[in-house]
């Protein structure tokens, strides 16, 4: 059966999307970031102590590890700024919310992986035949963490854990890796490579939910745990107010929502945007037509940048047309001044939801009040077209010329 996975497209405003190289990545940082602001309580940087109302949050293994130590968690403060680094209270937190899995973890990775702190706790955690791997995007970042946990092993040797200074060796050796190509959370497992391999998959920045990356969820083993800050709200700024969800993957066809655990302490994290998607690379696709009655530039936008099947092309064609949307279900407002229509239809590949490769869903939404109206057609994808994700198209300044051409606004 196919899965939906939302990506938002957005079709009007332009906004930017995810970091596009590292000097704009760097400048980010540097204007934003500055000043550690991660809820720090007074003069205290939470990155070394405990922010108050998170005591509760870390068990007391977690507490005792000696890569949460002052010495330890000094060997990975920061490169360029604090916005490289996570605080103590959310390392500890995520370790202890992970614990059971990494205790007997074959494969984990921290995406984001920032200076290597947090992977220094699961160094500590795991089995010493554990393979833990780091992806971090600033390549300046991702090579000196790898010194930094070099010096980790070292700090584990002299307090005898040797299982954690082996684990920690092979991290500083190959466990690391950086740049927009190898360090990319939204190149991670792009060709199926990797499902299924991962017990523990934690991600160091905040996301919108809908633009989580299906390759990262098909990474995971059954049972495995992917944690993520997700953004409370849909701010398009630098940082975002986030909380963590850890979702459980229960069997081979469970979707992310099937088990998920949000930890309900307020973070401020760096967002990252999901970059744009176009399905570009559909086997047999065709281009989209669009309404030709007006200048629809939504939809011309969409119809350069997406291929689709045949069948999803005739859909899409299909209900912009008069006789689709006069099927819309009709609601008459309040003393007659307004009407709205609302219309959803799904198709899928080979006519059926049920294992079809591909699902395209529309929602048409049309509101019409005192003479203004507002046409709306949201287009969601599944499956194989998950690319698509959710776009929407919005007709205003020229409504009422397409309104009368397409014969669809009647006031009888």
């Amino acid at each position: 059966m196919a899965r939906l996975s939302f990506f938002i497209l957005a079709v009007i405003i332009d906004l930017p999307r995810g970091v596009r190289d590292e000097s704009e990545g760097r400048e980010a940082q540097n204007e934003f970031l500055a000043a550690f602001d991660q809820d720090a309580q007074g003069t205290e940087n939470p990155y070394y102590t405990e922010k108050q109302g998170w005591e509760d949050e870390a068990n007391q293994i977690v507490k005792e590890l000696i890569s949460v130590h002052m010495d330890m968690r000094q060997n990975f403060r920061p490169v360029n700024n604090w916005g490289e680094v996570a605080g103590l209270s959310m390392h500890m937190m995520i370790a202890t919310r992970m614990l059971e899995n990494l205790k007997t973890a074959t494969h984990v990775a921290d995406i984001g992986s920032g200076t290597g702190a947090l992977l220094a706790v699961f160094a500590e955690l795991v089995p010493k035949t554990a393979v833990v791997e780091g992806l971090e995007y600033m390549t300046d970042v991702a090579d000196a963490s790898k010194q930094k946990m070099a010096e980790a092993s070292v700090i584990f040797k002299k307090a005898n854990n040797s299982d954690a200074e082996m684990v920690a060796k092979k991290i500083s050796v190959s466990g690391i890796a950086g740049g927009e190509l190898n360090g990319n959370l939204f190149t991670f497992n792009l060709d199926g490579g990797r499902d299924e391999e991962f017990d523990v998959i934690n991600v160091g920045f905040a996301m919108f939910e809908n633009e989580i990356p299906a390759a990262l969820w098909k990474a995971l083993a059954v049972k495995g745990k992917l944690g993520i800050p997700i953004c409370k709200e849909k701010v398009y700024r630098p940082k975002c107010e986030a909380l963590y969800h850890i979702y459980t993957k229960n069997s081979p066809e469970a979707v992310r929502k099937d088990d998920e655990l949000i930890i309900q302490k307020d973070i401020n994290f760096v967002l990252v945007r999901a970059p744009e998607k176009h399905c570009q690379a559909q086997e047999g696709g065709v281009q989209v037509e669009c309404p030709t009655l007006v200048n629809f530039a939504p939809c011309t936008e969409f119809s350069k940048q997406n291929r689709l099947p045949e069948d999803a092309a005739v859909f899409f064609k299909l209900v912009f047309t008069e006789n689709w949307m006069d099927n819309a279900t009709k609601t008459s407002l309040e003393n007659d001044w307004g009407v709205h229509m609302h219309r959803e239809e799904t198709v899928w590949q080979g006519g059926v939801e049920q294992d079809a490769r591909w699902g395209l869903k529309v929602v048409y939404d049309l509101d019409c009040e005192e003479g203004y109206s507002v046409m709306t057609w949201t287009f969601f994808g599944f499956g194989e077209l998950e690319c698509v994700g959710e776009s929407k198209m919005t007709a205003t300044d020229v409504i009422h010329k397409f309104a009368t051409d397409m014969r669809i606004v009647r006031h009888e």
